[in-house]
């Protein structure tokens, strides 16, 4: 589910823009940015906006809706309810029980939310495949984010940020091989960088450290597929689905393991090797969400074919990095 309001980056046009400390301190003089300098920057051009009284667990109700129709399953038949987002209004009760409650139902035996930021997509879904072989049944995984409400547009990294929810449902299968098949974290929150993203005394959103951030990113990223592969024994992976941080974020990884970026089924023209997915140019930075929403893109337009291997990794503040290894 993406918002209908569109922020293009002229948004962002003729504003004084500043760079903030950690604990929302004004550092430096202002800057102003142009919408192609923007996309110079970050390779966006438009992001979304959620009503001002829409918060995640309304904006998952409706991806979620839309995966158990796609998935062929009820409501009733749900055992579990995993939430990852870090911008739900009030987190108790939990976004999950919202989610329960709007969506009916009734069986669900576990809901929590996930507070893992942008790693919380592939996490909450080893999450529920661990939770599958304990207890089996169908469980859905839902990420959403407000992160709008949480940003100052007087921050400099304001223009990176953007709205959105994602879902998927997990079925039980009787191939072991097929589906979720290895998973991947890590949390190292030493030497500072607790405060590299994070929420300032007002509640918003403040990145003080972005060069940081991005060498801490792309490095993790690549640590993390490369420890699925291995602990598969796979050669290669088809697909690789980055959070889209940005797009030299996105470039950075793909360059380090001579993939191809690609954002449509026909760029791929025969190509062989690893593919590197990016939406990030519509959708800007969405947490938790951006993965799913790549995911079901990939999915739906072809880019993901039956018999693929496609790793899901992603990496947030904290600083965390999540994965997952899917086969097709």
């Amino acid at each position: 589910y993406i918002p209908d309001e569109v922020i293009p980056n002229s948004y962002f046009e003729g504003r004084d823009l500043f760079n903030y400390d950690a604990l929302g301190n004004r550092v430096g003089d202002p800057i102003r940015l142009t919408s192609e300098k923007i996309f110079e920057q970050t390779g966006i051009n438009e992001r979304r906006r959620s009503k001002p009284n829409e918060w995640p667990s309304d904006m998952a109700y409706v991806a979620a809706f839309r995966a158990l129709e796609n998935a062929g399953v009820s409501a009733d038949s749900l055992v579990g309810i995993i939430f990852a987002s870090v911008t739900e209004r009030c987190n108790f009760p939990s976004g999950a029980c919202k989610l329960q409650e709007k969506l009916g139902a009734c069986n669900v035996s576990v809901t929590y939310d996930l507070n893992d930021a942008c790693a919380g997509f592939p996490e909450a879904l080893m999450e529920a495949d661990a939770r599958a072989l304990r207890v089996p049944g169908n469980y859905l995984v839902a990420s959403a984010e407000a992160l709008t409400k949480i940003i100052g547009f007087d921050d400099v990294n304001s223009d990176l940020f953007g709205d959105g929810a994602g879902a998927v449902v997990l079925k039980p299968t009787l191939h072991p091989e097929r589906g979720i098949v290895a998973g991947y974290s890590r949390s190292d929150p030493f030497d500072g960088k607790l405060r590299y993203i994070t929420r300032d005394p007002k509640g918003l959103l403040r990145m003080p450290q972005g060069p940081l951030v991005f060498k801490s990113a792309v490095r993790s990223m690549i640590d993390a597929g490369d420890s699925l592969k291995k602990d598969l024994n796979w050669e290669r992976v088809r697909l690789i689905i980055p959070h889209q941080a940005n797009a030299r974020i996105v470039g950075g990884v793909a360059k380090r393991i001579d993939a191809k970026i690609i954002t449509d089924v026909s760029e791929i023209n025969g190509y062989e090797g690893t593919l590197v997915f990016q939406n990030v140019d519509r959708f800007g930075n969405m947490s938790a969400v951006t993965c799913p929403i790549a995911l079901d893109e990939c999915r739906r337009t072809g880019i993901i074919k039956e018999g693929d291997r496609v790793e899901i990794i992603s990496f947030g503040a904290g600083l965390v990095t999540s994965g997952v290894a899917l086969q097709f």
